[in-house]
């Protein structure tokens, strides 16, 4: 009975253990996350710094400040989750030092008590008469072990009650320590809504600003999504003409073999000059020579062929989806993928075939993982484009001013691909999209947070 009691404080403790390493966990994550999101504030603020040298107010900058805003909020929300976790803690701890406090008293009044009851026997001609009033030698000794197991037991009390208050006094410089995190939190919270307010009022200045242009940036929004369209429709073709190549690779390299199988030698019996259809009737006539049955006709597969490289590759890129590091160095996302209503142009929706990352003044693009540069895209009266093939997945760097690799060059993650152009209004945005096969992704969930 006694064993299974012990056990069963043994099963609370480790619970309580586990709880409390998991509360500290996930505190670590979340002032990671803080310091993280202060980086990319202040990031935001330094590309706001660049947009705001520019006269007129831009729709870059309330892009910029609206993300700004979204980090802050978050933020805050990190924050409040934080200080709900070290609530729990102060609450744990001050609950300790009750409990504490009550045994350390309750040993105090034990000891007292044996010490009234040891100073009535103070004398050790009173011990010594205890003993030697023994009925017999097994009561002496009975009573010499008595004697001797309470002058044991009161040097344990004084030992508990020293380690109780010793502690009690860790638990409350603990506690202590929690209370200044709790304040610092607090008055961090208030500064951080501060900023939040502030930032709010001069998104409302900016976009009241914008509106007034509203007429020349809804044309400049057309241009730009003209711009997007021609885009995605040549990585459309590039991608469907490689498709198609690759699936006239692999129809050959299986008619190539099944010819080998039915013992047609290449270089003597056809060559690279046969043309499919001459080398079919070769391999049927083979066939028909020897009496071989013709294989079951496989069905087609409507995605990329892929070698054995390309697929190992490919599944490579598809196990790393959101790890994938960004594709600059540093940036915020200020233009999500998809229809997305404009800000400032009433009942304009903007269709983006990729991500928005805007950056800093001459920062360049850089690859997001392993491939192999299948084309580098001019569109007449925009910037270049990179598509990179990575097995049948393919990333785009678009709006890029200067371009460092060419078609069939072998890149490397993070190796750089070309300068992002920085326009007059002093936004530095690259445009980065994804594509499986020949469907286009939203690339965001695919990089590290």
């Amino acid at each position: 009975m006694r064993a299974s009691i012990k056990i069963f404080f043994l099963l609370i403790a480790l619970g309580v253990s586990s709880l409390v390493f998991g509360q500290r966990d996930r505190k670590e994550q979340l002032q990671q996350r803080k310091t993280q999101l202060q980086d990319e504030i202040d990031f935001a603020n330094k590309i706001l710094n660049e947009t705001r040298k520019n006269e007129r107010l831009s729709v870059g900058q309330l892009q910029a400040l609206a993300q700004k805003i979204k980090m802050r909020e978050e933020l805050i929300r990190t924050i409040d989750r934080e200080m709900r976790i070290i609530n729990k803690e102060i609450a744990n701890l001050q609950a300790g030092v009750d409990t504490l406090e009550k045994t350390t008293a309750r040993l105090k009044a034990e000891y007292a008590q044996m010490i009234k009851q040891t100073y009535k026997q103070r004398n050790r001609r009173t011990g010594l008469l205890f003993v030697l009033s023994s009925s017999d030698f097994d009561q002496a000794v009975k009573r010499i072990t008595y004697l001797k197991q309470s002058a044991e037991y009161r040097e344990q009390q004084v030992a508990e009650i020293k380690a109780r208050q010793e502690e009690l006094k860790a638990k409350i410089a603990q506690l202590e320590v929690r209370k200044q995190e709790q304040l610092a939190l607090k008055n961090n919270k208030v500064q951080e809504r501060q900023n939040l307010e502030g930032e709010k009022d001069e998104q409302e200045k900016v976009v009241n600003d914008l509106k007034q242009r509203e007429n020349e940036i809804t044309r400049e929004i057309r241009a730009k999504q003209g711009e997007a369209d021609k885009l995605e429709k040549e990585i459309q073709r590039i991608i469907a003409d490689e498709m198609r190549k690759a699936r006239e690779k692999a129809e050959r390299d299986a008619l190539e073999k099944e010819a080998k199988d039915v013992g047609l030698v290449a270089g003597k019996d056809f060559n690279d000059r046969t043309n499919n259809k001459r080398l079919r009737e070769l391999v049927n006539a083979k066939r028909k020579e020897m009496n071989i049955a013709e294989p079951a006709p496989e069905v087609a597969s409507p995605s990329y062929s892929l070698t054995p490289e390309a697929r190992k590759l490919a599944a490579s890129f598809a196990s790393n989806k959101g790890t994938l590091p960004w594709p600059v160095e540093r940036g915020i996302i200020v233009g999500k993928f998809g229809k997305q209503p404009h800000p400032v142009a009433k009942g304009i929706v903007v269709n983006n075939p990729h991500i928005e990352i805007a950056t800093e003044k001459g920062a360049k693009a850089r690859a997001a993982f392993d491939g192999e540069v299948t084309s580098v895209i001019r569109i007449p009266g925009a910037n270049k484009a990179v598509l990179v093939r990575h097995g049948n997945y393919f990333t785009v760097y678009g709006n890029l001013v200067e371009v460092f690799v060419k078609s069939g060059d072998k890149v490397t993650t993070k190796q750089e691909l070309g300068t992002i152009y920085t326009d007059k209004e002093n936004q530095t945005i690259l445009q980065f999209g994804l594509w499986l096969d020949d469907k286009i992704q939203n690339p965001e969930p695919w990089l590290v947070r």
